[in-house]
Formats: structure tokens, sequence, C-alpha cells
């Protein structure tokens, strides 16, 4: 390690005639002149004004200055503000926040030379990790300009949740979801005023075969309205596949002259149309992104709150109640306070075999000063009036209310008990999210799997995650997408069983139809296999199969009353067919409870945490490793 008097890399800051000393927190000196700091910095010219006015602040006979930064950050800034070759960061993230210090000191040459250094030597990419990543160096660092370029590249493509689970923190993924939602906002006003103005007069006396109210081509119309749902189909590629497709369509009439629009004419609408989405981007921007750095910021210091307490506290606001009265039981040892100074009057005995805090706590020598109330010694916790009167009235034979547990066993297991025959509220539909969020930041186990499970119920986008986005920690989001995941292909993998003919399996008593859909693909029209499934049968199996391949994250995977309910359904609608009618007369109920029975084991086995078995150690439950042969 680098002593304070070792120059950083190949470059020494030791200026003949120093006068000044900056001191980064790893304890690095650096003897520069201080008019060259003063003139680069008006922050840093304060501090060292306020330098010159304390004595104290003096290394030698050179004034000190001490900075928060590291020794490597502070070299790398000196090189853009003295004649010397710059030294660029070689990371993306130690380049962000070479930047974000450039911009706190309020340096704005140099934060331009810096960002022109950046770009030359490391061009941004357009792959959409490496512009997920640079948007969550940007919030982090509060830098704007970054954040707004990276939001571009990322708006090139399709705005699915999954695609963005590891690159970016929960905050930060609402917050972009904010700003994209903000900009198709923008976006679609904009563009409704670009399409009534004929495409800003760059597509007119086009000779198409329909034309939309805006008097521009049908298909154009279509493309536009596309890019306001989705702004990745913003792209000149997507463009011409649209015009071909059209052209393709129309083939057949020769009124249609969309097929030999000028090349210059194309040029100069998708100039237009660009200057519009671009305009669009600097309108919400220039609105909302230095409120969201800000608010970002405020977001990320927020703990989590439990879904309990807030359905309680906002219950409480509904019916206007008042907090709890203080318990006062008969014959009490011990007062317990809360944080809003209300006492509770209870038991040591009681508290002591509910909770290994209060064990440890109450078995410690009472300080000759410690104080006490009716010659009580008075316990002070951190919570409040109506948490702690949650958790006495567990202990005691009154009517309990929702309670947040505080490492009582007992508690946890009567909770558990009531919320799973209804006696407290439980996640209202997407509320789920959220509960799970909570679960996992809070290391209830059983909490985390129910509420994964639930999730499955619904879909998993950017709108049913809404708020709860902020709530998700660490890896708790890719987590949950990766469960799903696995949901998905054990259901899948449980369909095919039941699409396979060819092996003895539930589905052969179907073999026999003479409605059939081929069971292999081919590109051929093939004759009616005698070994095939009904057609109806397979397309209702095929559909679900479709579905959980392709629609995992944006529908909710089906249920196994979901898929019997599709089966009854079609053969209800197939009832034309007597081979049909005959075998789900006789063996329909037996074939619906397998598929259902399979399908609910297929979910089932799934379990959030693959690589670890769950243990119940004294009515607690805790997670270790799996054990591998």
């Amino acid at each position: 390690m680098l002593t304070s008097d070792k120059p950083l890399g190949n470059l020494l800051f030791e200026y003949r005639g120093a006068d000044l000393i900056l001191r980064s927190h790893d304890s690095h000196h650096f003897r520069v002149p201080k008019v060259y700091i003063i003139n680069s910095s008006p922050v840093l010219e304060d501090l060292i004004q306020r330098a010159l006015d304390d004595p104290n602040d003096t290394h030698g006979s050179l004034l000190l200055v001490q900075l928060p930064e590291s020794g490597a950050i502070l070299h790398s800034l000196l090189t853009f503000i003295f004649p010397v070759t710059p030294l660029t960061p070689s990371t993306t993230e130690e380049a962000m926040e070479l930047l974000s210090v450039a911009q706190k000191y309020q340096m704005d040459s140099v934060l331009t030379h810096i960002r022109d250094r950046v770009a030359r030597q490391n061009p941004s990419s357009t792959q959409l990790d490496a512009a997920l990543h640079r948007y969550s160096l940007a919030q982090k660092y509060g830098l704007r300009e970054e954040a707004l370029h990276a939001a571009r590249i990322i708006f090139k493509y399709p705005m699915t949740i999954e695609d963005k689970l590891d690159m970016v923190p929960g905050a930060s993924l609402y917050e972009l979801w904010n700003y994209y939602e903000k900009f198709r906002a923008i976006l679609k006003l904009d563009l409704t005023e670009f399409k009534k103005s004929g495409a800003r007069g760059t597509l007119t006396g086009l000779n198409c075969v329909e034309f939309s109210s805006s008097q521009i081509p049908r298909w154009l119309d279509k493309y536009i309205k596309s890019i306001t749902s989705a702004p990745n189909f913003f792209d000149l590629i997507e463009f011409n596949t649209v015009l071909a497709r059209h052209v393709n369509d129309e083939s057949q009439n020769h009124r249609c002259k969309c097929v030999s629009i000028p090349t210059h004419t194309i040029r100069s609408f998708w100039e237009a149309l660009t200057s519009v989405v671009y305009g669009s981007f600097e309108k919400v921007s220039i609105a909302d992104v230095n409120k969201l750095l800000m608010r970002l910021k405020f977001l990320q210091a927020e703990s989590a709150l439990s879904l309990i307490q807030e359905r309680e506290v906002s219950q409480a606001e509904v019916n206007s109640t008042t907090s709890p009265e203080p318990l006062d039981v008969p014959d009490a040892n011990v007062i317990v306070r809360s944080s809003d100074l209300v006492d509770f009057r209870v038991h040591k005995p009681v508290l002591a075999i509910a909770s290994p805090f209060f064990k440890d706590l109450l078995s410690l020598p009472q300080s000759p000063d410690s104080e006490s109330v009716d010659g009580l010694p008075v316990v002070q916790l951190s919570e409040d009036a109506e948490l702690l009167h949650t958790l006495v009235s567990l202990l005691y034979p009154v009517r309990p209310v929702v309670p947040k547990s505080y490492d009582m066993v007992q508690a946890q297991s009567y909770i558990r008990t009531e919320v799973d025959r209804g006696g407290f509220p439980s996640p209202v539909g997407t509320e789920v999210f959220r509960a799970y969020a909570i679960a996992s930041s809070n290391g209830l186990i059983p909490e985390m799997e129910r509420a994964a499970r639930l999730t499955l119920d619904h879909p998993m986008t950017f709108e049913s995650l809404g708020e709860g986005l902020r709530l998700y920690d660490g890896s708790a989001l890719r987590e949950l997408a990766r469960f799903r995941k696995r949901c998905a292909e054990t259901l899948v993998a449980c369909i095919e069983s039941f699409l396979e003919v060819h092996a003895p399996g539930p589905s052969n008593i179907w073999v026999g139809c003479p409605d059939v859909m081929p069971s292999r693909p081919s590109s051929r029209r093939l004759p009616p296999q005698s070994d095939a499934l009904p057609s109806w049968l397979r397309q209702v199996l095929s559909q679900n199969n479709d579905n959980l391949t392709l629609k995992v994250f944006t529908h909710p995977l089906p249920t196994p009353s979901k898929i019997r309910g599709e089966y009854l359904s079609a053969i209800q609608s197939h009832a034309g067919c007597n081979f049909c009618s005959q075998v789900h007369a006789k063996l329909g109920p037996t074939f619906c409870m397998e598929l259902e029975s399979k399908l609910e084991l297929a979910r089932d086995k799934v379990r959030t945490f693959p690589f670890f078995d769950l243990e119940v150690v004294e009515g607690s439950h805790t997670l270790r490793p799996v054990t591998r042969g």
C-alpha cells in the first residue's frame, strides 16, 4: 500500500513552489499550487479559504485541505487540472465516480474535459446490459446527462422487467419505469400533433390505397401509434419492415404506390420523426430528471415498512381510531415503556418465556440509578405504543391485534396460524409482490414462500409491481423472477407429458378422434394420424405451453383449475364428435383429476430456495445449505 508521501501512478504532484497540500481520505498527499485549484473550482476555493482562517490546518509550512475522496480519484482529477497527460479511469464505475466528484466541486470545464476524454477512450455501448449498468451508476452518482443518455439506449429495447433484474436496484428500476411512463405520455401528445400536420409534410402526395383520419397512409398511422405504446419500435429497420409488410399485403392492388416512395422522402420523414422523439426526451428530462435523481437518494435511504403495519395504519386512518390504551395487568413486576412514553405493566416471567430477547434483557442486574415507577423497574424500548400493545396482547388472555414479531417464536406461530385461517388481513391482488419484498428484507422465510407462490397468479410487470419495486433490495427481485421461471419450466414439462401419445400415458385415451392435429411440426399438410391427439385438446395444452414459454412475465401462470376449465369448454365445443363424447363420458373426470393433480404437484414442488433446505428449529424457520453427494 502506498504511503502518504509516495506518488500514485506515474505522475508526481510535487510541484516546486507548492503552497497547498490536498489530502485524500486514505492519507495520500498532493502538493500543488493553490492558484490552480482555486481557478478550477469555487467549492474548493471556499474550502481553501476556510483552511486559511484556521491556523491548525497546516502540514509543516504548507496549508492542508482534507478531502473525502480516495487518492486514486483525486490523482485522476488533478491530471485534468494541471498541464499533464489526463489519466482516464479504466472502468465505467471509476469514470462515473470521477465525473461525480468534478460535478460536486463545480468544475464545469473539467467536467466537460472528462466527458470528452471518456467518450473518446471508452465509447458508450449500445447493448442493453451496458446501458443499464451506466444508468444505475448515473443514478447512484447523480449524473443527469449520463442518466439521460443511458435511458435513451434502454428505451430502444422492450421495457420488460425480466431483462433488467441484475443490473439495476429496485429503487432505481422504479424510477426508470416512472421516467419511461412520463416519456410515453409526452411522446403520445407530440406524435398526435405530428400526425395532424401530415407527418410534418414529409409524406404528402402519396397514392396509397387507404388513408387514416390524419390524411396519412393507414399503415404509417398504425406504425406511429405503435411507438407511443412501445418506443423501442422507433427504429429504422422496424419502419422498413412495416413498409415492406404493407407493400406485400397490397402486392395485387396496383393502385398502391407506396412501393415506389422515393428514398429522399423516407429520409425526410425519418429525420422529422427523430426530431419529435428526441424532443420528447428533452421535455421529460428537463421537467423530471433532476427531481428524479434527488428523490432517488431519499428513496434509497427509506427502510422497508412491513405490509401489516401499512395496512393497520391505513385502517386506522379510515376509522379515525386512537392509539390503544396501555395494558395494565394485576401484580405486574416490570414496566415496558414505548418510544412515545406509554407504560405497559406486565410480568417478567411472561416476557422471558415468550422472547429470548427479553429473557436476556431482564436477566441483567438493574443499575442503581435506573428509573422506576411505583417501585417497578422501567425497560425502555424503541417501539411505539401501538406495536407494544400488539405484542403484549398476544401474551395475555385479551383480544389480540395485528402484530410485528419481536423475536417471539410463539407470537410468530400464532400470527401465522391466524393469517392462514383468515384471522388477520392477508395481501390482496398485486400486494403480494410487496409482501414478498418485505418478507425477504426481514428474513421471514415462510412468508416469502407463500407470497412467492401467490405472485404466480399475477403478471410480473412494472405495472403490477408498481411502487413495490422500491422495497426490493439486493437479489430479491432476481430470485423471485428465477422462481417464476422454474415454475413455468416445470409446468411446461408436465403439460408436454400430456401432449405425448407415443408411450403409455394419460392422453392415450383420446387417440382415435377423426379430427386430429399433427403431433409433429411439418411444413407440408399431413393426412390424419391415428396416433395423434384431437385438435381441440392439443390446442388447449399447446396454447398454455406457449404462454408459459413466451408470456411467463406478462401473464399469470395458468392454474390447474383454469386449464381444466379450458378443457371443459373445448370438449363442449367439440360435442359433435361421438368418439370424444364417449371418452369424456367414461374417462373424462379421471383424466381431468389426473391433469389437475399433476399440475398442482408440478407447481408445488418448485421452491423459492432451490439450493437450501428449510429447517424448523423450535418453531422458527431457518435455511441450511443442501448437502450434495
